[in-house]
């Protein structure tokens, strides 16, 4: 996996030696603080929404928490999902964690609240992938065994989501029927034993997961708008359903784990899209590295300066009982 990392990451070195600097600096200082403060202003909307969300699942199952814990979870996802490539999973294993030690989820409770809230989230951005494939097809004219290779991972992916949420009871019980032994299947059948006993609290409850998946194409609808409002600020004329496509075409492709965060894939796809639609490479990268670090770094940040914030208040209230 290591090869494919310094593949990546010079091809990346590639991209970015073809870039005009100066022009790439030109346009960063179009934007001024009010356009940065509209940006802040929208990703922390998206982050409320995913507390609330977390919040709702957790009450579902049974263990009410409060918004600061949640904060606290999802600080510490943060940080793990962006060291970790493609779809995060370093992450999601962090908020499971937290959950057990700091707020007494059993390790089924925690399993089912991560799983259920990206399994829902997941559905969403793949619900939402098709049409912007389709729209992509139509502007493009993709070649036929793309389209067929597209869709057929996308409804596989749709399928296996729909087993997980609807039904891993049916999962279960075929693992255990199965005469295999390996490690994969083992843990599998493991940890389906203690998801599906936490799941059992929330799985009548459809209009809670009916709501849940709602919320999460709101969060995620509210990706294309941000984007939208970046390039209308840096002067560009582009439909509302080309920026929609860009942005969900780009977050599919960043969950290839190449490169932590989807780092490159990410960037390389939201540029090539861009090129076909009239913008240069150098606006191109400006606008991706300026989405990125609102809708990515930021809260990488934010959530290292909370972590340290957050381990010094302990430290200290700890020196100051044991004076």
């Amino acid at each position: 996996m290591k090869k494919y990392h310094i593949v990546v990451l010079l091809l990346l070195a590639l991209l970015l030696s073809q870039f005009n600097v100066q022009d790439y600096i030109l346009s960063m200082k179009n934007l001024t603080w009010d356009i940065w403060t509209t940006l802040i202003i929208m990703q922390l909307l998206s982050f409320i929404l995913l507390l609330i969300q977390w919040k709702r699942i957790s009450l579902a199952l049974g263990k009410e928490v409060t918004f600061k814990q949640m904060v606290s979870v999802n600080m510490k996802g943060v940080f793990y999902e962006t060291i970790t490539p493609g779809l995060k999973v370093g992450g999601e294993v962090a908020k499971a964690v937290t959950l057990v030690n700091e707020m007494d989820f059993t390790s089924a409770q925690a399993s089912a609240l991560v799983v259920i809230q990206k399994c829902i989230s997941i559905s969403a951005l793949i619900f939402l992938s098709v049409f912007s494939f389709v729209f992509l097809n139509f502007e493009i004219q993709l070649p036929k065994s793309a389209v067929v290779l597209i869709y057929f991972i996308l409804v596989a992916l749709l399928l296996l989501l729909f087993v997980i949420l609807f039904i891993p009871e049916k999962l279960y019980n075929y693992l255990l029927k199965s005469k295999s032994t390996g490690k994969i299947v083992t843990k599998t059948k493991s940890f389906l034993e203690k998801y599906t006993v936490a799941f059992n609290r929330i799985k009548n409850n459809k209009k809670e997961i009916f709501f849940q998946f709602l919320l999460s194409l709101v969060v995620w609808a509210l990706f294309p708008f941000k984007l939208y409002y970046i390039v209308s600020s840096l002067g560009w004329k582009l439909s509302f359903i080309r920026v929609f496509a860009v942005t969900i075409i780009s977050y599919v492709a960043g969950m290839v784990p190449l490169l932590p965060g989807g780092l490159g894939s990410f960037e390389g796809t939201m540029v090539g899209l861009f090129l076909l639609w009239g913008i240069n490479k150098e606006q191109g990268l400006v606008i991706a590295t300026i989405f990125r670090f609102i809708t990515f770094w930021l809260l990488f940040f934010i959530s290292i300066v909370y972590l340290i914030g957050r381990k010094a208040h302990k430290s200290l209230k700890g020196a100051l009982k044991g004076a």
